[in-house]
């Protein structure tokens, strides 16, 4: 009985954490898309004066 209980709060810190991972990623992947795009948008602007 102990040992689910501590199952369960061990997959719940752990989901905690991965999700918080997921987070980070998210807003990693969303900086570099931005800055992807403003080296775009930049490149363009040159090309075409």
């Amino acid at each position: 009985m102990f040992r689910a209980i501590g199952l369960i709060l061990l997959l719940w810190y752990l989901s905690g954490q991965f999700q918080d991972s997921f987070v980070a990623l998210d807003k990693a992947a969303t900086a570099s898309f931005n800055t992807i795009e403003a080296a775009a948008t930049l490149s363009q602007q040159h090309m075409n004066p």
